[in-house]
């Protein structure tokens, strides 16, 4: 049976990980907590337990990431593209953005696995990623001469994608400030909110903005979404440069200047919100 002194460690244990930023590196007890957990069979037990008390799942307790936690169905400590894009029109522009930084930042199946890798992604780059999956599907479905272009049991995602080709990818307003409503603006909020809760640091200004991945960002990809959506990365023809930069590689589609390419099935269409369990 645990003693009162293990169930108080293990809920500082909770509180840690659920800090935004925070990293064992940067936190000595947090450190020895999760070197604990590591090392102590039981104790990493009774943490597993107390994370089911409260909807969570442990993902990883990892000496860079700290305790990395997933949400239930059941959770309230969930969050959804809704808890950071206030307007329905633009959720479906964020859902895409969200994707694309993940598929942009770990192109390579075994970039994530690679402790050393650290992903780096622009505003722009995302952009030009996603602009560009979208002409790949336009230039299937005029070679079948279909409306889709994409798998049969996902008709809808087409629909996405023409929804993101029409809005503007920059666009200002009359004082010169950049449009809330452009493709970039969307981008830039997704990316701060990923900044904000741990998963990217900020690393400059070019291209829109500049970000580098985490350990903690790294571990939720895989663990969550990687290799589907890595292998639909693949079969677009996707390659990254090593600054980052996307590339268009399909021997029918004249790239351009930051040119990629990316699907998920698992997106809604855009005429519905998205389901946050995909985000």
């Amino acid at each position: 049976m645990h003693d009162f002194n293990d169930m108080a460690a293990v809920n500082r244990l909770l509180a840690f990980g659920f800090q935004a930023g925070l990293t064992p590196r940067r936190n000595a007890e947090y450190a020895a907590l999760v070197g604990r957990c590591r090392t102590d069979p039981a104790f990493a037990q009774l943490l597993h337990a107390a994370a089911r008390g409260f909807d969570l799942t442990v993902i990883a307790i990892d000496p860079r990431a700290g305790l990395v936690l997933g949400a239930t169905a059941e959770t309230q400590f969930a969050v959804s593209v809704a808890d950071h894009i206030s307007k329905p029109a633009d959720r479906p522009i964020a859902a895409l953005a969200h994707l694309a930084i993940a598929a942009l930042a770990y192109y390579r199946p075994e970039d994530l696995d690679d402790e050393a890798h650290i992903g780096r992604v622009t505003v722009r780059h995302v952009d030009a990623m996603v602009e560009q999956a979208a002409k790949e599907l336009e230039r299937r479905a005029a070679e079948t001469d279909a409306d889709d272009g994409v798998p049969v049991d996902h008709p809808d995602l087409i629909q996405l994608w023409r929804y993101y080709q029409r809005r503007n990818p920059v666009a200002f307003t009359e004082d010169d400030r950049a449009h809330s409503k452009s493709r970039h603006a969307i981008i830039k909020r997704v990316a701060e909110y990923l900044a904000d809760h741990g998963m990217l640091r900020r690393a400059g200004r070019e291209n829109g903005g500049t970000y580098t991945t985490t350990a903690r960002y790294q571990i939720q990809v895989r663990e969550l979404a990687g290799q589907q959506m890595l292998g639909e990365l693949a079969a677009l023809g996707v390659t990254v440069s090593l600054d980052g930069k996307p590339s268009f590689s399909s021997p029918d589609v004249e790239s351009i200047d930051t040119a990629d390419a990316v699907a998920s099935p698992s997106l809604p269409s855009a005429d519905q919100e998205p389901d946050p369990r995909h985000v």
